[in-house]
């Protein structure tokens, strides 16, 4: 991604400095995509290397993957505006310096350079063109602001584990922190649905077909909520009997050596579900977001009591908390695995 003319490089520098004093720098951290949520943060960014022939730091932004937070914009009156579900947000910066982009329901593909200053976390950041497909998805959205632009993007920052790409003239912010892919799956678990139908004593052949015959699904992730090395499992189910308004059906359950133990059923649940960095006596608390009904948009936070989770507090979704996405991905009732009901 270093930009090969030189002569162009230095034109570009003088002009900016004549139209800008200084290139503008700020912006969030970039980093590769660590293998565990719990490591997202800490393992953001490596030492720079040097390239032993030009001696020029090696791009820390390269083959990196990222997810939206927010947009800071300078003016007061509007604010920071946070998507409602990072993970339709998404960009990853290849080495070849091609950049593939998800923006809601729409794609964008194209090119983009950084050249790192004296220090290599941050620099001058630009898009190159971005061919974006022009699907209209519904709202809220930011898939048109993001479209129209990045082409005036200047700078970029790594801090914190964030990268921070700096629109030209002080024109905002958009934050995007490490993108670790938590999708749901969609692969038939045996030992998952045994669990299901064991924590759903209701979910019946006859149910079913007093309901109209359709049989439910699941969808299910995995994390380490303990730090024990064995994978806790989220399980969403999906359909008339698990579902309501402001959401679905999501369990927690726990591996044994024989089988899964229910921890939690957490009912109207929308995904994804966030784990937090926070810990309560030794289990990474738990947000879930509530929706519909005509209720407000609501994150509620537990935490483990030693037994199972309970609710600790609430508070309006205005912001998207801090932590792990679980579940995340396009997710429709046709996507799930078939759940056949118990006798």
């Amino acid at each position: 991604m270093n930009i090969n003319n030189r002569g162009m490089i230095s034109f570009c520098i003088i002009l900016a400095s004549l139209l800008y004093g200084s290139v503008l720098l700020g912006c969030n951290s970039s980093s590769e995509i660590p293998d565990s949520a719990s490591d997202s943060k800490s393992t953001t960014i490596e030492s720079a290397k040097t390239d032993s022939d030009s001696g020029v730091p090696d791009n820390p932004l390269a083959d990196t993957k990222w997810q939206l937070v927010e947009f800071q914009s300078m003016d007061d009156t509007q604010g920071k505006t946070s998507p409602s579900d990072p993970s339709k947000y998404t960009m990853r910066l290849n080495e070849d310096g091609t950049v593939n982009m998800r923006i809601n329901c729409n794609n964008a593909n194209g090119k983009w350079t950084a050249e790192p200053g004296a220090n290599p976390y941050s620099g001058r950041f630009e898009f190159g063109p971005l061919a974006t497909t022009k699907a209209l998805c519904p709202p809220p959205t930011m898939d048109e602001q993001i479209s129209a632009q990045s082409q005036y993007i200047r700078s970029y920052l790594l801090k914190d584990g964030r990268l921070n790409l700096t629109l030209m003239a002080d024109g905002g912010i958009y934050v995007w922190e490490p993108y670790t892919d938590t999708t749901f799956q969609t692969v038939p678990d045996k030992a998952i649905e045994a669990a299901l139908l064991k924590a759903s004593p209701d979910y019946t052949r006859e149910i079913i077909d007093i309901g109209g015959g359709k049989t439910a699904r699941y969808v299910y992730g995995r994390a380490d909520l303990n730090g024990d090395g064995n994978k806790e499992v989220f399980a969403y189910l999906l359909g008339s009997i698990f579902c309501g308004t402001g959401g679905c059906n999501l369990m927690l359950f726990t591996e044994t050596e024989s089988d899964y133990i229910l921890i939690n059923d957490f009912p109207i649940s929308r995904l994804p579900v966030i784990v937090s960095d926070e810990r309560t006596l030794g289990w990474n608390n738990i947000i879930r977001l509530e929706s519909g009904g005509g209720a407000p948009a609501t994150y509620v936070t537990h935490t483990f009591d030693g037994k199972k989770y309970v609710e600790r507090d609430r508070a309006k979704a205005d912001e998207i908390p801090e932590g792990t996405p679980y579940l995340t991905g396009d997710l429709t009732f046709d996507k799930g695995i078939p759940l056949k009901p118990g006798k």
